[in-house]
């Protein structure tokens, strides 16, 4: 009898608490994700030439305001020389420096460099030879190296871990790799062949099987930038150049995942807020345009930005649609573009309507990267 009491006695504290943790979930509030974009880090190659090495700047949305030369704020040092370009993964932030052999790996909320990978060091000097850009997935980041390219061999593209940051695989793929992008379990990489329009190729690497395979086309001058949306993968060709470096054939093709090539709008710089491809058509000496080529219907429009100089990067925010328009100052000595001087972005809404204009950004604009992260919010 005591035994059967106690058992009830247990069982009725049980199903009190158990009431009582259901009410207290009845109350508590129902959190919902929500993506946010904070800034954009701006990466800049530097000037050779006028002795300015790479730099870093960021632009702080809530503040309105750029912080130049970000980097070296953040870490008391230069990020070297012929910065090349800029990606975010997880928590850290990825900076590729072409002319130093090295990636930079930072905290993405402080700046401060917790890793800097040497190239040669992990790859040797002959295939670590010029990184050129990054992409994270599954735990590691993949990387371009120009590698053996200069001397008449392919380029590289490794892999290493994001935690112990070691050499995972490499893949041997075209000449003068530069961009790369991540497709329906595939790495696709645009073989820029140094703009000689001997052996461009867009590689494809399987990376399951390990296998590459190469994507060859009339259409494929000089890839460099490529990124992907949806199951396509769209690239930006710089074209040819002849004697006088008049360009012809420059902008964006599609490739599909059966390697076909289409090409879509002129352009001579790229970005995209995930839908749309926004370009700058701005061959040298000639007049600049605009594009825009929605991947939904297949429709292309003009228009027109205000205050834009001479653009050297355009990017759209993938959370807002803002676009922005990285350019070039207007050097007061020589009446063209100041590529030794620092640049300025212009802020964009979803409609092309200027919203704001931030002063002092990099000096030799490349790449740029958003600051997204996602909080929670009450529902």
């Amino acid at each position: 009898m005591k035994k059967y009491l106690l058992s009830f006695a247990v069982v009725a504290m049980a199903m009190s608490l158990m009431t009582a943790c259901s009410s207290d979930d009845d109350d508590a509030p129902v959190m919902k994700p929500v993506d946010v974009s904070s800034g954009m880090f701006i990466v800049g190659s530097g000037n050779k030439s006028a002795g300015i090495d790479g730099n870093v700047s960021y632009i702080d949305y809530s503040k309105g305001v750029t912080v130049p030369n970000a980097f070296q704020a953040a870490n008391g040092k230069s990020v070297g020389k012929t910065a090349n370009y800029i990606t975010a993964y997880g928590s850290k932030l990825y900076i590729v420096v072409d002319g130093e052999a090295t990636i930079w790996v930072c905290n993405k909320q402080t700046l401060k460099v917790e890793k800097q990978i040497s190239t040669t060091q992990l790859l040797g000097d002959a295939d670590g030879m010029s990184p050129r850009a990054a992409i994270g997935y599954e735990g590691k980041l993949y990387f371009t190296c120009y590698g053996a390219s200069a001397t008449g061999g392919n380029g590289i593209v490794a892999a290493i871990d994001t935690i112990g940051f070691a050499k995972q695989q490499t893949y041997t793929v075209g000449s003068y790799p530069d961009g790369l992008t991540l497709c329906g379990g595939y790495i696709f990489v645009a073989n820029s062949d140094y703009g000689m329009n001997v052996k461009p190729t867009i590689s494809k690497i399987d990376l399951k099987s390990g296998a590459v395979s190469e994507i060859k086309d009339a259409a494929i001058t000089n890839p460099m930038h490529i990124l992907t949306i949806g199951n396509d993968v769209y690239y930006l060709d710089y074209g040819t150049y002849d004697e006088n470096w008049n360009q012809t054939g420059q902008g964006v093709r599609k490739i599909t995942m059966d390697g076909k090539v289409t090409k879509l709008i002129a352009g001579t710089t790229m970005g995209t807020d995930g839908k749309r491809i926004f370009t700058a058509d701005a061959p040298y000496g000639k007049e600049v345009k605009y594009y825009i080529y929605d991947t939904a219907t297949g429709g292309t429009s003009t228009w027109e930005p205000a205050d834009i100089f001479s653009p050297a990067v355009i990017a759209a925010d993938p959370i807002t649609s803002n676009i922005f328009i990285v350019s070039y100052q207007k050097n007061p000595d020589t009446g063209y573009a100041g590529y030794a001087l620092p640049s300025y972005t212009n802020q964009y809404d979803a409609t092309g309507k200027l919203v704001k204009k931030y002063e002092n950004t990099a000096t030799g604009p490349i790449s740029v990267v958003f600051n997204t992260h996602t909080e929670y919010v009450k529902q």
